[in-house]
């Protein structure tokens, strides 16, 4: 009778004493769990807002920034499989610097709440469209989005090391170990210091993403912060892109290269994305002005 005791208890005894699995669930910037239909809107999405100026999205693990001529966006993004319906629950913040010329734009204050609910289909691609409608605390409206092509661009530091500029900035970026660390100066303004340095990291050799830490931003027009995490990106024009975030504040900013090297050739070779980021990067400038 004890010997069959013993077998019965000796399963449950090992079995608590096995370490819990840790979970490989997905979460947002908000700590939402991500479901993994949502990951199929990973990417770089260009489009417009009421079929007017130009809006440039980033989509990653339920996490949304995007900016238009005049607004800054951040917010969440979750897609129905059995529907096929991406909802958006955005922030919009008016811009409170906006560097044009430069290509510099910092949104915050007070935000307006946006929500987007949009059809996901494919044209070209799988995936590559957003169509729908959207309520704000001040008016409704229509949206469309169509994925730029250039997520499954290879990622390296070799891409982004060197010098980039933007009217009046100069951005430096150079390797360390593995990562980058960069410095950005204002040569339009010197005497005022405007300064930022911060480093980039690949966060997947395979898709077009990296993460920025920006340490620190002074003596700026805006976005003057401490310890403010984003991303970067190259887009089809190879041109740099931040994207980044501290409280209630939002910072896009684009850069041009000055050797060959922030380039982006390996595309996913269909020509959706150049196509689509030669006139709608262009639109985003235009419109910002």
């Amino acid at each position: 009778m004890l010997r069959a005791l013993i077998f019965i208890l000796l399963p449950l005894f090992a079995t608590g004493c096995l370490p819990e699995e840790e979970s490989d669930d997905i979460v947002n910037d908000q700590g939402e769990t991500v479901s993994d239909p949502t990951l199929r809107l990973n990417g770089m999405w260009n489009g417009q807002l009421d079929q007017a100026g130009a809006l440039r999205v980033l989509m990653y693990n339920g996490t949304v920034f995007a900016f238009d001529e005049s607004v800054g966006f951040y917010g969440t993004v979750a897609l129905d499989d059995d529907t096929a319906t991406a909802e958006l629950l955005l922030s919009a913040y008016d811009y409170t610097s906006s560097d044009t010329g430069a290509n510099q734009y910092v949104a915050g204050g007070a935000p307006e709440d946006y929500v987007l609910s949009g059809l996901l289909y494919p044209t070209q691609n799988d995936d590559d469209t957003l169509v729908g409608d959207y309520d704000s605390d001040t008016a409704p409206g229509g949206f469309a989005l169509r994925n730029d092509g250039t997520w499954d661009t290879n990622s390296r530091l070799a891409t982004l090391k060197g010098k980039w500029t933007s009217s009046g900035y100069e951005l430096y970026l150079t390797e360390v170990a593995d990562e980058l660390s960069f410095r950005e100066v204002s040569v339009a303004t010197p005497a005022t210091g405007c300064t930022t340095r911060g480093t980039i990291r690949i966060l997947n050799e395979e898709i077009n993403l990296y993460t920025v830490q920006l340490t620190e931003r002074k003596n700026c027009p805006g976005f003057n912060v401490t310890n403010a995490p984003g991303y970067a990106s190259v887009n089809a024009n190879g041109e740099l892109e931040l994207f980044l975030r501290k409280g209630e504040e939002l910072l896009y900013a684009r850069y041009t290269s000055t050797s060959a090297s922030g380039t982006t050739t390996d595309t996913t070779g269909d020509g959706t994305g150049d196509t689509t980021e030669e006139t709608t990067g262009e639109e985003t400038t235009e419109a910002a002005e």
